[in-house]
């Protein structure tokens, strides 16, 4: 469920699967934070951690957990600064080649959902990221598109919306107007990790589970970007 990718005296770097909740949350299902610290228990070390960003739960991929208050400063600090690089990958249904998005997104709290709007209105935040085509394959249903994406803002439910308002919602996202239901959840992957801890530049890379669908479609491309 949880994988131990990258640890210090400072951090823990993990990649969570998709389905489980960074966090304790109201279901009571067990989270990624909850994990980590049973496997860092078994290994004999400390397990105190600090969350300071959240994956969402249908996302898989990499989260950092802070091991002390000034690690959890130091990082949060960067995250306010938008200095924490974070990189993520997607299957997007539809033909894109890349570029900016830009729109103010509205979260609806009964709903559970956001809404991109093309201009600004109360209770709507500012949304932007750049994306990239990285490869493209022809399916019975057209085209598909793995894209790698770099948020300027974090967003609920940013990608997700942001594509989908466009018509190319993610691969198995049935919330936001996918109908390939052959994908359980989003095809979405936090796949890359970067910041700096005590003068030390960290930078983590993790693939999703290449065999698993749609990310078996671009196997050997997300091998050779990940090498």
């Amino acid at each position: 469920m949880v994988e131990i990718v990258f640890k210090n005296n400072d951090v823990v770097v993990i990649s969570k699967k998709a389905g489980i909740p960074s966090q304790a949350d109201p279901t009571g299902d067990k989270d990624a934070m909850s994990y980590t610290k049973e496997l860092l228990s078994l290994l004999g070390e400390r397990d105190e951690l600090w969350l300071v960003h959240r994956l969402d739960r249908v996302v898989g991929g990499l989260i950092v957990f802070a091991r002390n208050k000034l690690a959890a400063k130091s990082l949060s600090e960067d995250i306010r600064a938008s200095k924490l690089r974070k990189e993520y990958i997607a299957v997007v249904d539809g033909d894109v080649s890349g570029g900016i998005l830009t729109d103010y997104i509205y979260k609806d709290s009964k709903l559970s959902k956001a809404f991109a709007l093309s201009s600004a209105r109360k209770g709507a935040k500012y949304a932007e990221l750049e994306y990239e085509a990285i490869a493209k394959v022809e399916t019975e249903r057209g085209i598909y598109t793995l894209v790698s994406i770099k948020l300027k803002t974090g967003r609920f439910h940013q990608i997700r919306v942001q594509f989908a308002s466009r018509g190319t919602p993610l691969v198995g996202d049935g919330k936001y107007g996918c109908h390939d239901n052959r994908a359980k959840m989003p095809a979405l992957f936090a796949s890359r990790l970067g910041f700096k801890i005590r003068k030390e530049e960290i930078d983590i890379k993790k693939l999703p589970d290449i065999s698993s669908y749609p990310w078996s479609s671009f196997e050997s491309v997300l091998k050779e970007r990940n090498d």
